[in-house]
């Protein structure tokens, strides 16, 4: 089991703050530790519903790859790493508090993109590619301010 104290310590970390955006990685992380059983399921089917075309995973693919061209800094894709890190073990931390037996396919579908907007804000916030990035986390208040910039 991966110690839920890394993950608080990791999203309070200053540096993981993203910048010229009201979506941080302290309330990203907060929401998701916050979330139940009911909420993952409903995020995991908005997640699916947000790719349901050809269109939609090439928009993400095309996102994906302009924060990887970001990532290319040793220094970024360490701290981007570990806010990955981080926030997927809060999405299974709510879900084993929540007593949802893992591996369970939404916690699965909801901690990857969390990982991933995860990674974005580290790295581009307030970018078309995050706001490709964060579509279907219009659940989270605070990932729905994203969407809507």
């Amino acid at each position: 089991m991966v110690s839920r104290e890394v993950s608080a310590e990791v999203l309070t970390s200053p540096r993981f703050r993203a910048e010229n955006t009201d979506v941080d990685l302290v309330s990203f992380g907060s929401a998701l530790r916050r979330l139940t059983a009911d909420e993952i399921r409903a995020i995991a089917l908005d997640l699916e519903a947000a790719h349901s075309s050809a269109a939609d995973d090439v928009a993400f693919m095309r996102a994906l790859l302009v924060i990887d061209r970001l990532l290319r800094n040793p220094q970024r894709s360490n701290e981007a790493a570990l806010a990955a890190f981080a926030v997927v073990t809060a999405v299974q931390g709510a879900a084993e508090r929540d007593h949802v037996a893992l591996p369970n396919a939404d916690v699965t579908r909801v901690a990857r993109a969390a990982g991933i907007l995860a990674r974005g804000l580290v790295v581009a916030p307030a970018t078309d590619a995050l706001r490709c990035l964060a579509r279907g986390w219009h659940r989270l208040p605070c990932a729905a301010d994203l969407i809507a910039a």
